[in-house]
């Protein structure tokens, strides 16, 4: 497996691990259409558990190379996705995560009998209303470092989109 793959999956592993304790699903499209993952919510409806609330579509993307200033994680993304984050709506929102990995492949994971650590960071961007940009391969973002994907982000991120208000 290429090294590409490999932090693609451990980057949906991430997420799918957050998504989990903050109560939500994951789906993966059939077809790579600039979302990697679907979100629903799931909550206790009566005597039942149902999905409600409106679906959050992710881009997934991991990197070793990405540069920390005091206040920001600067990533260069690619045209296609900046592209496709910046002309999401509120009734189709599309976020970016961004899964900051060690250099050395040895610490991307590390476990024992009491723990399981996937190592660093996620970071989560709205790119929706962006401006368009005339770059043809990358364009550079920073992401808030605040922006940490963690459980209580995530219900932050639902609870908005369920209001249609942009974070």
């Amino acid at each position: 497996m290429t090294d590409e793959h490999r932090m693609e999956h451990l980057s949906r592993a991430y997420v799918q691990a957050v998504a989990a304790v903050a109560g939500c699903t994951c789906a993966r499209p059939e077809q790579d259409y600039g979302s990697d993952l679907t979100l629903r919510r799931v909550e206790r409806v009566g005597n039942a558990f149902m999905l409600v609330g409106r679906n959050l579509d992710l881009q997934l993307k991991s990197t070793t190379t990405a540069t920390f200033t005091t206040d920001e994680v600067v990533y260069d993304l690619d045209i296609r996705a900046y592209n496709n984050l910046r002309r999401a709506t509120h009734g189709a929102p599309l976020y970016l995560v961004l899964f900051v990995m060690p250099p050395d492949q040895g610490e991307w994971m590390a476990q024992s009998e009491d723990r399981l650590e996937l190592r660093h960071c996620a970071y989560w961007l709205s790119l929706r209303r962006a401006p368009a940009v005339p770059n043809t391969s990358t364009v550079r973002v920073g992401i808030p470092r605040q922006n940490r994907f963690t459980p209580e982000a995530l219900s932050r991120i639902m609870d908005a989109i369920r209001r249609q208000e942009d974070l």
